[in-house]
């Protein structure tokens, strides 16, 4: 079982900014693992395992 630390950021609006930044970026990432996983599904009816490295559209 997971426990979470609540930590407020009060007032710090550098460190808000940067968070956000990452948090965005880190989104766009697994959007961009998505779709390059379902354009593999689709062009060649495969699917990535866990370990898969290569990919070869």
């Amino acid at each position: 079982m997971y426990s979470c630390q609540k930590v407020l950021v009060n007032k710090n609006f550098e460190l808000i900014a940067i968070l956000k930044f990452l948090c965005e970026e880190s989104h766009k990432l697994t959007n961009i693992g998505i779709y390059y996983g379902r354009q593999l599904y689709f062009k060649s009816h495969k699917t990535l395992g866990k370990y898969d490295a290569r990919i070869s559209l």
